[in-house]
């Protein structure tokens, strides 16, 4: 009769142990995991979302966290989205809005620049900026006026640069007769300087 070996049985109920360990944690990790959709590529504010530019994901979650279930991905399609997303951004509920554009009180005026006006800007979507818009005759004292905006589009081509920026209404108006005479511009702001201005002067 061979003799009992008191370890081997120690053994064995360490690596039952473990196992069980273990099938309990993927068991929870399992268990808590949620689809949510997340962003595709980089997202810039405002942009209309197609199919493409979101996709579905399998993750666990901090419940301090808020993303749109995955169930919801389809209903997305043609939404916008509120601020620029990063690729593999979680998309919340807050970030994408199926509200008309622009808000409402406010107009998009389109800014053409030429290489020189565009070349040292970087704009992008959400980018506070000022439109700056000179006197109407070279012969006026009259200080340059300004109004505070938000990028909303760049659309950059070989002869020129068309910026779209959202303004209060009441000012659209102005702020487009000035463009189409060429004395309007863009000063790029941070979001401290262009909430400190507080509008025109």
């Amino acid at each position: 009769m061979l003799r009992r070996q008191p370890w081997l049985a120690v053994l064995a109920c360490a690596a039952l142990a473990t196992g069980g360990v273990l099938g309990l944690v993927t068991w929870m990790l399992m268990s808590t995991s949620q689809d949510i959709v997340i962003a595709a590529h980089d997202l810039d504010a405002y942009e209309v979302v197609d199919a493409d530019d979101v996709q579905v994901v399998s993750v666990t979650l901090d419940p301090s966290v808020s993303a749109i279930p995955g169930r919801d991905a389809a209903a997305l399609i043609g939404q916008r989205v509120t601020g620029a997303v990063e690729a593999g951004g979680v998309l919340s509920p807050g970030l994408v809005s199926e509200d008309a554009f622009p808000p409402e009180g406010q107009s998009v005026v389109r800014v053409t620049l030429t290489p020189d006006q565009s070349g040292e800007l970087s704009l992008e979507p959400g980018d506070a900026v000022r439109v700056v818009v000179s006197a109407a005759t070279a012969q006026s004292d009259a200080e340059p006026t300004y109004t505070s905006a938000q990028v909303a589009a760049v659309r950059v081509g070989a002869s020129r640069t068309v910026v779209e920026v959202l303004v209060p209404h009441e000012e659209a108006v102005a702020l487009s007769d000035a463009v189409v005479a060429g004395r309007a511009s863009l000063v790029h702001d941070s979001a401290v300087t262009s909430d400190a201005a507080g509008g025109g002067e």
